[in-house]
């Protein structure tokens, strides 16, 4: 399980127990709030301010939302019965709203309803996906701040809505002595859209979150082998367009056999072969970029 399903699951327990004890307001842990809201906005169930960004969870559909307001309002979809709330601070600061939803809703309606809200308050949405048919997941930036919504439907088809706050950072760089400072390789997945990219600069990262085993810089060659029951499609999904991003051109491909392929890439008169091998009998599959 990695580290956002136990941060789910950890506020999910957190905020067992009897209803009229499940809503917790933060007013009384330092964190600062602000009053300047519409008229008619109800009071928030759970407020605060993180890393600068003052935020409230409310009961109902809120729909008054316009971009420039001081507080982000998030919320419930109207007819829904709001279980709980909870805060989770730390490292990865989060809030998670409990609804019980109204008939019909599931995961991915109730992802598009959380992330319309945060369009409406001027976030971009840059990534969406839907593990599966009880999870949706999405990452929306306004400005240098970035917002991941994750959602979870249990059995009893109650919805969990966890807002990760994120700033900006990116996560752990691997083979900082080793490699050239052009090549940034990373041990999560990053989003193009929310880096700078230069000119020159090529990133490389695992396709999901997942465990990297070994990473390795040798003769003009990076590697980078890590846990996943990947296919090559699904390799191929991923890194054919993370690096048409990047501004590389496929010109020929060739079959290594079983589940290998080799892709030359170019960008700027430069040349690189790019290898993907995915090995379902040892779950665990590799990704290689050469210099030509």
């Amino acid at each position: 399980m990695n580290w956002k399903a136990v941060l789910i699951t950890t506020l999910l327990i957190a905020s067992a127990g009897p209803a009229s004890a499940q809503t917790t307001n933060m007013q009384n842990t330092g964190m600062q709030t602000n009053s300047a809201l519409p008229a008619n906005t109800p009071a928030p169930l759970l407020s605060g301010t993180t890393d600068g960004l003052a935020w409230g969870l409310y009961p109902g559909g809120l729909t008054d939302l316009q971009e420039g307001e001081n507080r982000l309002r998030l919320s419930a979809p109207a007819n829904a019965r709001v279980l709980g709330t909870r805060y989770n601070g730390g490292d990865r600061p989060a809030a998670l709203i409990t609804y019980r939803p109204p008939g019909g809703l599931d995961a991915r309606s109730a992802l598009a309803f959380a992330t319309n809200q945060l369009q409406r308050q001027g976030f971009d949405l840059t990534s969406r996906a839907y593990p599966d048919s009880n999870q949706a997941r999405a990452l929306l930036r306004r400005q240098e701040r970035l917002i991941e919504v994750q959602i979870l439907q249990g059995a009893t088809g109650n919805l969990q809505v966890l807002y990760l706050f994120r700033g900006g950072n990116l996560p752990q760089r691997l083979l900082v002595d080793q490699a050239p400072s052009n090549l940034q390789v990373y041990a999560e997945p990053i989003d193009l859209k929310t880096v700078a990219t230069v000119p020159g600069r090529i990133f490389l990262t695992p396709p999901g979150d997942v465990l990297v085993d070994i990473t390795s810089y040798r003769d003009a060659t990076v590697s980078m082998l890590f846990f996943g029951d990947y296919t090559l499609q699904q390799l191929e999904d991923f890194y054919l367009p993370f690096f048409l991003q990047q501004g590389f051109i496929e010109t020929t491909q060739q079959d290594l056999g079983g589940q290998a392929r080799t892709y030359q890439i170019s960008r700027d008169g430069n040349t690189y072969l790019l290898t993907l091998n995915a090995s379902e009998a040892t779950s665990r599959a590799r990704v290689t970029l050469a210099a030509q």
